[in-house]
């Protein structure tokens, strides 16, 4: 009997499906010599260095809508869903709406219809996708900021982690990578950022003719951890020093 595998994406209970977990063993089985073993982590050097540059402030500018609308992230873990919570009143109290500050505190936060820790949506977006001084964004990075609070351990790790994913694969450790054309087969993120978005690709930017050069400017991408280096901090704990010099010392190689 073929034995399911215990494949997960880190950060979240949501699922990976069995087509996912199977396309990510076979990359790994695939890059298992060029894949950098740290402690528990497989370091996905050649991904991580793929280029980004997350200009976020204009997404709005050249595209429809932003990775934040139109649906809601992945799920929080258990261990997430108090913290949240015991920030919820704070939160919700730098909300310029007094309405929509009243609808939070008697619905609360989270999604009934949806597996625990399911954040729910509002007026089709994620509801902490709120304005904040003209500019529409996330109301717990926003409260965290203003407040000089940690964001890690209060906004989900799957608004944090873009381009960066953190894959658990049960025996063979946590797979540190990041999404590319050839992981977008079972990455959490999928191939919409790479065929819609102008932050994941610089070839398509730089056939954007139309966009003012400094939207998502061509001398701004950079590696995908350069991005993510406090979550990643937060998240490797010890072995962070180790993976982010791995990375940094193999980029200057290529370069």
């Amino acid at each position: 009997m073929k034995t399911k595998r215990a494949f997960r994406y880190v950060g979240t209970p949501d699922p990976m499906s069995d087509k996912e977990a199977y396309h990510c063993e076979k990359y790994i089985k695939k890059h298992k010599h060029s894949l950098v073993r740290a402690g528990r982590y497989l370091v996905d050097v050649s991904a991580l260095h793929a280029l980004f540059h997350l200009d976020c402030w204009n997404c709005k500018t050249v595209h429809r809508e932003t990775c934040c609308e139109g649906g809601q992230p992945y799920a929080v873990e258990e261990w997430q869903i108090p913290i949240m919570e015991g920030e919820i009143p704070s939160i919700s109290a730098g909300l310029q709406d007094e309405a929509e500050r009243n609808h939070w505190l008697l619905h609360g936060v989270w999604d009934r219809n949806e597996p625990r820790g399911t954040i729910r949506m509002h007026h089709g977006n994620c509801l902490f996708y709120q304005e904040n001084n003209g500019r529409y964004g996330c109301a717990i990075h926003a409260y965290a900021e203003q407040a000089g609070r940690e964001v890690e351990p209060l906004k989900p790790y799957s608004c944090q982690l873009y381009p960066i994913d953190l894959i658990d694969t049960g025996g063979e450790g946590i797979l540190l990578t990041a999404v590319t054309n050839e992981t977008s087969s079972f990455s959490r993120w999928g191939t919409d950022y790479l065929e819609q978005f102008y932050c994941a690709s610089p070839a398509r930017r730089k056939l954007a003719t139309h966009i003012d050069d400094k939207l998502f400017a061509l001398d701004g991408y950079r590696p995908a951890y350069e991005w993510n280096l406090p979550l990643l901090r937060y998240i490797l704990q010890d072995e962070a020093e180790r993976i982010e010099g791995i990375l940094g010392s193999s980029y200057q190689l290529e370069r």
